[in-house]
């Protein structure tokens, strides 16, 4: 007969990066808001006023929602949109990395070389960007696609989280930045995108939910004693 303990982790994420978890869910919530706009420049309406439209076009006119309207064939827009500073493009950026910094917070202990990758890539993207006019936003989905499987190793995110976001980063990824550059436009990759693009959002939304909660939670332990 002997005594073993189990430590059943409930919560695995330090108390003092609060303020940053609270930051980084901002930062998705910010990020859920701007690519749900950018949805609006798909359903094409003539109730805005000039300006208000002049307001919405960079948003409506992110590199996701631009490659989408280039495979669908829409009438105006151009490859060359994807050659250009859209501030909006460097804003994203800048709030991914800002999410991705209290994302390494939290999975860093569970594979700190893959997270420090996953948090550097939005920022060399922002200064690739800048140099290229068009690399480095893809960037974005690599880091997606390499927390999200680094979730699948911890108990900090669920499953759920996990899936949907390397499912969402991969369709955007190769459906849409590399499908678009290596095919002529197809209503296919159109379709791939489009589908991506709801699971970003999805995911975005988890993930500014969880980070919110870690905000406001302490490390809690749980340990049980059974007898052998």
């Amino acid at each position: 007969m002997k005594l073993r303990s189990h430590l059943t982790i409930v919560e695995d994420a330090h108390p003092r990066w609060n303020w940053l978890y609270k930051l980084g869910g901002m930062a998705a919530v910010i990020l859920l808001i701007l690519f749900m706009t950018g949805i609006a420049g798909i359903i094409p309406t003539g109730s805005q006023s000039a300006s208000k439209s002049a307001w919405f076009t960079s948003i409506q006119n992110n590199w996701l929602i631009v490659l989408f309207k280039l495979n669908v064939g829409f009438g105006g827009v151009r490859p060359d949109l994807l050659n250009v500073h859209n501030l909006v493009d460097i804003v994203i950026m800048a709030l991914f990395g800002t999410m991705s910094l209290a994302l390494y917070a939290t999975l860093g202990c569970t594979s700190k070389i893959w997270s420090a990758i996953a948090t550097s890539l939005p920022f060399v993207g922002i200064g690739v960007f800048l140099i290229t006019n068009t690399a480095g936003r893809s960037g974005l989905l690599i880091g997606g696609m390499i927390f999200s499987a680094v979730m699948l190793r911890s108990n900090i995110f669920s499953k759920v989280s996990a899936y949907v976001g390397v499912a969402a980063s991969a369709l955007l990824f190769f459906a849409g930045d590399i499908g678009t550059a290596l095919f002529s436009s197809s209503n296919i990759i159109a379709v791939l995108i489009g589908i991506g693009y709801v699971l970003w959002m999805i995911w975005l939304f988890l993930i500014g939910r969880r980070l919110y909660q870690l905000g406001r939670l302490e490390i809690k332990s749980t340990v049980v004693n059974a007898e052998e």
